[in-house]
């Protein structure tokens, strides 16, 4: 299966025109959309691997080599999370190798670092026509000042835990647990309110360890989508 992605691009330079994060959640669906686990919320790193093989990105076809038994370094020999990279001998594939060993007993950056590594296939490898080579070590995860690095992160937050999903569960579970909603703009499902930050903070707390283990990520991983869609109030600014 072929799943195709379609994006804006920069007429002169053909490379990704995407200047909010709200512009890279959207291209980020349009591949969990074809992910069998997307509608009961986990999508682990199996599945990914699995179903995302051959995509189409802008008309452009890209082939996904996988690898993740064997240890991944960087140009010291310091071990990364993963490598994404391209050979100008074959073009139209995308090497990815995933640090298997290092994250075999943490399945929730394993996932975060095949989504990471996606964000860079579906951004950065279409318009690279020579050798390209991107490092994830674990400080490139959620935080970097890069704009590869942003897009790749904001890919790999939504494509793992979408806002009208996660604000979905988070209202249900909220119900249950009598926190206190208040009416705020976000980004989550049109309409409706989100939750008071003031609210009980071992209860909010709670509620974010069960979302996480609802959508494979850890409650950090939660914590930082609640605030980038703004579903909890006095959340961090959204670039």
């Amino acid at each position: 299966m072929t799943i195709t992605i379609r994006y804006d691009l920069d007429g002169r330079t053909g490379t990704a025109r995407l200047c909010h994060a709200s512009d890279i959640w959207h291209v980020a669906m349009q591949m969990r959309r074809h992910l069998p686990a997307a509608d009961a919320g986990r999508s682990d790193a199996g599945t990914l691997m699995a179903c995302v093989r051959h995509i189409e990105v802008n008309g452009r076809a890209i082939e996904i080599v996988w690898d993740a038994d064997h240890e991944v370094h960087d140009e010291n020999g310091m071990p990364v999370f993963g490598v994404c990279e391209t050979d100008p001998d074959n073009p139209g594939v995308a090497y990815v190798s995933v640090n298997g060993p290092l994250l075999r007993d943490r399945p929730d950056i394993l996932a975060s670092t095949i989504a990471h590594e996606l964000g860079h296939v579906v951004f950065d490898v279409p318009g690279v026509q020579r050798r390209y080579r991107s490092v994830t070590a674990g400080t490139s995860l959620h935080a970097s000042e890069r704009a590869s690095e942003w897009r790749a992160n904001e890919f790999m937050g939504a494509l793992l835990v979408p806002a009208f999903e996660l604000h979905r569960e988070l209202l249900r579970l909220a119900a249950g647990e009598g926190l206190r909603l208040t009416r705020a703009q976000h980004h989550g499902r049109p309409g409706c309110p989100v939750v008071d930050g003031r609210s009980n903070a071992d209860a909010l707390a709670g509620v974010v360890t069960v979302l996480a283990g609802h959508f494979g990520v850890s409650d950090g991983f939660v914590d930082m989508r609640l605030r980038r869609y703004r579903l909890v109030t006095n959340g961090l600014e959204m670039r």
